[in-house]
């Protein structure tokens, strides 16, 4: 049986809670699929954890057979909290971004969970890393929200991003592997425009899509899922899905920094890890590019055109995910996703020009270029276009041959046509 633990940590009422909805959203779908699944509710937002004090100390770290009364008391709801993490095969937790980091409410029950002896011990004999973890093969979802938006790696506001990393420096403690770690985030909430309504429908979108996942896996335990997925027949030579802990070395700080970005390892990631060379040149070339005088319009357009032309399913998801994340407009992402034309003329220019770049393998006609110039671009214009083409042959051949795995958090962006099935 599937046992999911809901933890919902917004100090707003159900009414006004859009993590709530979010939580309420994942649970609901997720028995829809699995209804004998059980379901454990904590709500700490509501009824907080009180806050640990020295008296919490002295007795979590006093070996058990030495405890006095006061300190089993003490330690009483500690230990319900730490059951039902040790009951749970998914955890649910409706997260959101509070001064950018985490409510006071999840730091509480984070410090009642972190117990030497139940969730992690500790031994000096393991040099500069005497933490271990107790607890392992269990899944994190995290259902967020936020007032602003681009706290996504190399958005304007990654910097300030500090839920996403501390949820994730934590979640050792949960029997969570950094690779089991699924975020949903709604944005713009104090703009409350359209980019704000078209950010909640794609959350709930993911949301569906993750619960409809881990509701399937009722006759199976998450990690036994998590490793056929990762391990099925394939058409063409089977390539790993690397964790942070099964990278090679170079790999490592690569897929430690894309955890702190985006909340996950994106499988792409997680694949190019194989050969680190391949993944520092995407990830760098990716800075690169992000660094050009284009707006990020003009970037998703470069950029999802060559994933539209090689038949890439996964970046088509993926940026499509991210465009709606970074405020582009939703007229331009149907059209690149459905190769019609864009209603901005200078725009549409810079797609056919993108299209040229590709089909020509970088052979464009005078004509062509004369009129990508009048349209109001400039040589190096054209210059950033062959960088972004550059950047998507990268990872797009590397999905064509690794065929490589939607993650869940675009699964609400999945993308298919006639050249897409011709690539599978």
């Amino acid at each position: 049986m599937t046992t999911l633990l809901r933890i919902d940590a917004s100090a707003q009422q159900q009414d006004r809670s859009l993590t709530r909805m979010l939580t309420t959203l994942f649970t609901t779908e997720l028995l829809n699929t699995n209804p004998d699944a059980k379901v454990i509710t904590r709500d700490i937002g509501q009824d907080p954890v009180p806050a640990i004090d020295h008296r919490f100390i002295h007795a979590a770290f006093t070996p058990p057979e030495e405890r006095e009364d006061w300190m089993t008391d003490r330690l009483a709801l500690s230990d319900a909290l730490i059951d039902e993490v040790v009951a749970a095969d998914i955890i649910v937790m409706g997260a959101p971004m509070y001064n950018y980091g985490m409510p006071a409410a999840l730091k509480g029950w984070i410090d009642h969970i972190a117990r030497i002896g139940r969730t992690f011990s500790f031994d000096l004999a393991r040099g500069d890393f005497p933490i271990e973890p107790i607890l392992k093969d269990k899944q994190l979802v995290v259902l967020s929200s936020r007032g602003e938006f681009g706290f996504e790696p190399g958005g304007p506001r990654a910097h300030m991003n500090a839920l996403d990393p501390a949820i994730a420096a934590c979640a050792h403690y949960f029997g969570v592997d950094s690779a089991n770690i699924q975020t949903v985030a709604i944005e713009y909430q104090e703009f409350k425009d359209a980019r704000h309504d078209r950010s909640v429908i794609a959350a709930k979108e993911a949301t569906r899509a993750l619960a409809q996942q881990f509701g399937r896996a009722a006759k199976q335990t998450i990690s036994h899922l998590t490793d056929q997925s990762r391990n099925k027949d394939k058409t063409m030579q089977d390539f790993p899905t690397h964790t942070i802990e099964s990278a090679p070395a170079d790999a490592k700080p690569i897929l430690q920094a894309a955890l702190k970005g985006y909340g996950f390892v994106p499988n792409l990631y997680a694949t190019m890890a194989e050969a680190p060379a391949i993944l520092e040149g995407y990830t760098t070339l990716s800075a690169i590019f992000g660094k050009t005088d284009l707006s990020e319009t003009e970037r998703q357009i470069i950029l999802m055109t060559n994933n539209r032309l090689n038949g890439c399913k996964y970046c088509m998801a993926a940026h499509t995910t991210l465009s709606q994340m970074s405020g582009v407009p939703e007229d331009v992402i149907m059209a690149l996703r459905n190769d019609t034309p864009i209603a901005d003329s200078k725009l549409e220019a810079l797609r056919q020009f993108a299209i040229v770049v590709n089909e020509s393998r970088g052979w464009p006609a005078d004509d062509q270029v004369r009129t990508f110039l009048k349209a109001g671009y400039t040589p190096q214009t054209i210059l950033e276009v062959i960088l972004g083409t550059a950047l998507k042959t990268l990872s797009n051949y590397t999905n064509h041959v690794a065929e490589t795995d939607l993650d869940p958090a675009f699964a609400a962006n999945v993308w298919t046509s006639s050249t897409a099935q011709a690539a599978e």
